[in-house]
C-alpha cells in the first residue's frame, strides 16, 4: 500500500515578501544598466559633478527601485528621475509602480486565470490569503476585478490628463502622451513619482522648461487628487458603491468605516493645513496648496508646496496623515483608516461605558488589540528608524553642499526634524520629503529602504509568517482564572 506523501505549501505571506523582494531586485539590476539613464554608463558608482562630488550608485538604483515597487516616491538621486532616467528606464519604473500598486501575485494570479478557468480549491485558498480577500471561493473574480478597476482608472487618467500634457509638450505630442499615463498610474497607484523638474511646486516645468497655464494647473491638481483618493479607498469600498446595486444604507460596515474616516481626514486635514499655513506670510499656502497637501499625505507624495517651508504645526499634522494613510486592499500604505478608527471607538467605548459597537455592528476584542498591536510595532519601527537615520546621518563627501544650499536660502540645518519627517514618509509610503534624501549616507540610505519595505507589506504580514504561534489561544482546550491590576 502506497502511502501519499505530504507537499508543504510555502507559507502564503512569505511568498508576498518573496515577490516584493524579486521585483525590487530586478528592477535596481536593470536601472544600473546604461540603456536605463541618459548618462548611457553603468550606474555602479557613477559621478555626476565633478565639483560637487555628487555620485549616482547601485545603491541610489536599489533605493528608486525599493520606493518604486512600492509606492513610496522617494529617490535619492542628485537630480530630477527624468533627467537621470532614459525613457526605457522610465518604462522600468513604471512597471514597478504598477506591480507595487497591484502586487505581483495579484498579477500572475491575472495571467494564470487567463489560461486556466478553474483552480483548485487549496490554491484558491493560498491566493485570498495573498491578495488579502475574504472569500477564496471567489478569489479569481475579486482578482479580475482589481486588475479592471486599475485599469479603468488608470486609462481615464490618462484621457483626462491628455488637454494638459499634449499642450505642454505641444512640439512632441508622443511624449505628452507618455508623461499624461507616467502621472496617471503613479497617482492612482499613490507612488507619487514624476516626470517634472519642479514636481508639482508652484506650477508644472518639464525638464526641457515646458510649462501650463495656470488654469490647467488647477485641473491637473484636481484630477491627481481624485486619483489619489480612488487608489486608497480600497478595491472592496470601490467594488461595492460603484459596481454594486446597494443603496448606501445597505453597505457593509466595512465600506461605511472606510468612506467616513477617509471624508474626516480629508476635510479635516484640509481645514488643519489652511489654518496653519495659510496666513503666515509671505511663503503661504494656497487654499489648493492645503487641499491637495491633506489628499497627499495619505501616502501619494505629489506636492505642490515645499515640505521644508511647513511650520511645525504644518509637518507634525502631515506625519499624522502619512501614519494614518489610506485603507486596506488599496495601493496606499500606512497604519490604514480602519486601524485609527478601531483603536478610536474602542476608545470612546471606554470612556462611555458602552459597547463598542459602531453601525449597527459589534467587534469584538481581537480586533482591537490587533489594531493596537500594529500601531505599537509601526511605533517602535518609527522609533528605531529614526535612531538609525541620527546614528548614519549624512554622506560626509556631500553634506558640506547641503549646508550650503540651506545657507543660500536662509534656511538654517535641522537634521532632527527632517530625520522624523522622512521616517514617516518611508513608512507610510508617501514619498514627501524635505530635500535631504540625495545626502543621505549609506546607512540612512538602507535605513529609509528596510522601512519603505515594511510599509508596503505591512508589518502583520511579516509577523504571520510564523503564524503557527499566532492566535494559538483558539487551539487551547482550557482557560486560566481571570485577574485584574492596576494600570497607569
Amino acid at each position: 500500500m502506497e502511502t501519499k506523501k505530504k507537499t508543504k505549501l510555502l507559507n502564503p505571506y512569505f511568498l508576498v515578501i518573496l515577490s516584493f523582494l524579486l521585483v525590487i531586485v530586478i528592477g535596481s539590476l536593470c536601472l544600473v544598466m546604461p540603456w536605463a539613464n541618459n548618462y548611457h554608463e553603468w550606474l555602479w558608482n557613477y559621478t555626476v559633478n565633478t565639483d560637487t562630488g555628487q555620485k549616482i550608485t547601485y545603491l541610489d538604483c536599489l533605493f528608486t527601485s525599493v520606493s518604486a515597487t512600492c509606492v513610496t516616491g522617494l529617490f535619492t538621486y542628485p537630480l530630477p528621475v527624468a533627467e537621470v532616467l532614459s525613457f526605457p528606464g522610465q518604462i522600468v519604473l513604471l512597471l514597478m509602480i504598477q506591480i507595487g500598486g497591484l502586487g505581483f501575485i495579484t498579477i500572475l494570479t491575472f495571467i494564470i486565470t487567463l489560461f486556466r478557468s478553474k483552480l483548485e480549491f487549496r490554491n484558491r485558498y493560498f491566493i485570498s490569503q495573498m491578495v488579502g480577500s475574504t472569500n477564496f471561493a471567489d478569489v479569481v473574480k475579486f482578482v479580475r476585478k482589481l486588475i479592471l478597476i486599475s485599469l479603468i482608472a488608470e486609462v481615464t487618467g490618462t484621457i483626462l490628463g491628455l488637454p494638459v500634457f499634449l499642450q505642454m509638450y505641444k512640439d512632441n505630442m508622443l511624449m505628452g502622451l507618455w508623461v499624461s499615463m507616467f502621472h496617471s498610474v503613479s497617482a492612482f497607484n499613490n507612488a507619487g513619482f514624476d516626470l517634472f523638474a519642479n514636481s508639482m511646486i508652484g506650477g508644472v516645468v518639464g525638464i526641457n522648461g515646458e510649462t501650463i497655464a495656470y488654469g490647467w494647473y488647477v485641473y491637473l491638481c484636481i484630477y491627481t487628487m481624485l486619483l489619489i483618493v480612488l487608489g486608497g479607498i480600497s478595491f472592496l469600498v470601490i467594488i461595492e458603491v460603484f459596481t454594486g446595486h446597494k443603496k448606501p444604507s445597505q453597505w457593509r460596515p466595512f465600506t461605511k468605516i472606510v468612506l467616513t474616516s477617509t471624508a474626516i481626514l480629508l476635510v479635516g486635514g484640509s481645514l488643519l493645513f489652511i489654518a496653519f499655513e495659510c496666513f503666515k506670510g509671505s511663503e503661504s499656502m494656497t487654499i489648493l496648496d492645503a487641499i491637495f497637501e491633506a489628499v497627499t499625505c495619505r501616502t501619494a507624495g505629489f506636492s505642490t508646496y515645499q515640505q521644508s517651508d511647513l511650520t511645525a504645526g504644518g509637518k507634525a499634522l502631515a506625519c499624522l496623515l502619512m501614519f494614518v494613510g489610506g485603507s486596506p486592499i488599496s495601493t496606499a500604505g500606512g497604519i490604514k483608516t480602519t486601524t485609527i478608527y478601531m483603536v478610536v471607538l474602542a476608545m470612546i467605548s471606554y470612556f462611555t461605558g458602552k459597547g463598542n459597537t459602531s453601525f449597527k455592528r459589534s467587534y469584538s476584542y481581537q480586533m482591537v488589540v490587533r489594531a493596537m498591536s500594529l500601531i505599537f510595532i509601526v511605533v517602535i519601527i518609527l522609533l528605531l528608524g529614526y535612531v538609525g537615520l541620527n546614528t548614519f546621518g549624512l554622506d560626509k563627501d556631500v553634506a558640506p553642499l547641503y549646508y550650503a544650499i540651506l545657507e543660500a536660502e536662509g534656511d538654517s540645518p535641522q537634521l532632527s526634524m527632517a530625520f522624523g519627517f522622512e521616517v514617516f514618509s518611508a513608512m507610510g509610503t508617501v514619498g514627501l520629503g524635505i530635500g535631504v534624501e540625495p545626502y543621505l549616507s549609506i546607512g540612512s540610505k538602507i535605513v529609509l529602504c528596510l522601512i519603505m519595505f515594511l510599509g508596503r507589506i505591512g508589518p502583520i504580514t511579516v509577523l504571520q509568517i510564523f503564524q503557527t504561534n499566532m492566535n494559538k489561544e483558539n487551539q487551547l482546550h482550557y482557560d486560566y482564572v481571570e485577574d485584574d491590576f492596576l494600570i497607569g
